[in-house]
């Protein structure tokens, strides 16, 4: 049902340039960021997060994030009343968007609606929405200026192939140091951490329209098979379908 007689659901439309940037903001509402076409990010003080194909990210009213267009993109986004609980969603958050969902949000858009047509859309809209079960591609931010600093060479440089403990040598700290650091900020290895930086620039690679050869090596892959290997692992599918996924959706939308 509507809250105060107004309807629960806001939703807008933009285009971006590639590279094109909103800056540090936030909303009274609750909002659903989605690319029904291109590749985003979204930064808030605790990580960053990918928007690739059918998938959108939750971000709670009164939030402060940062949006980044990876590539030229169309951002069919929701604002949802803050007073709109759903139980899985009480944080920055993944979710898995279905071809009903996509279709639901593409509907939304539409100005043509009536008030009543609105109301019913937003019950099953707002019923669809749901965490992502697979584990998030989400790179926490790093704290502590040793680790800001590894972050930033591999942010600028993800091929970069030193380990650990030379690196460690190029921002003064020992190994164990580093990886005490890693465990108690972010409860994750240094392993770990990489891999999910460099899936992170694959997508956005991959979302530019390279090979999945290419995207493998600009991603610091030195053989294609272990990129294709963690990209399954962290997405349940190959690279080459990630993003045909999509357009196999806008082609139904059609």
């Amino acid at each position: 049902m509507p809250v105060n007689g107004q309807l629960r659901v806001r939703p807008a439309e933009f285009s971006y340039r590639g590279g094109q940037v909103e800056p540090e903001h936030e909303h009274p509402e609750h909002q659903l960021v989605y690319a029904s076409e291109g590749l985003l990010s979204v930064d808030t003080d605790s990580s960053r997060w990918i928007v690739p194909p059918l998938r959108a990210v939750w971000v709670p009213a009164h939030t402060t994030h940062t949006v980044t267009a990876r590539v030229d993109t169309k951002m069919s986004t929701l604002y949802i009343n803050a007073d709109t609980r759903i139980p899985s969603l009480d944080r920055v958050t993944v979710v898995l968007v279905s071809p009903l969902l996509r279709q639901l949000i593409l509907h939304a858009m539409k100005t043509t609606l009536t008030g009543e047509e609105r109301v019913r859309l937003e019950a099953v809209l707002l019923d669809q929405l749901e965490a992502d079960p697979a584990p998030p591609l989400e790179l926490p931010v790093l704290r502590d200026p040793r680790l800001q600093a590894i972050a930033a060479i591999f942010e600028l440089d993800p091929t970069d192939r030193r380990t650990l403990p030379q690196l460690g040598s190029a921002v003064g700290a020992g190994e164990r140091t580093l990886q005490r650091l890693f465990q108690a900020e972010i409860g994750q290895s240094f392993g770990r951490w990489r891999t999910q930086l460099r899936l992170q620039h694959g997508v956005i690679e991959l979302g530019k329209g390279r090979s999945v050869t290419s995207a493998a090596s600009r991603s610091g892959y030195s053989e294609t098979s272990a990129f294709i290997a963690a990209f399954r692992n962290a997405f349940g599918t190959n690279p080459g379908r990630y993003f045909s996924q999509r357009d196999d959706a806008a082609e139904r939308d059609g």
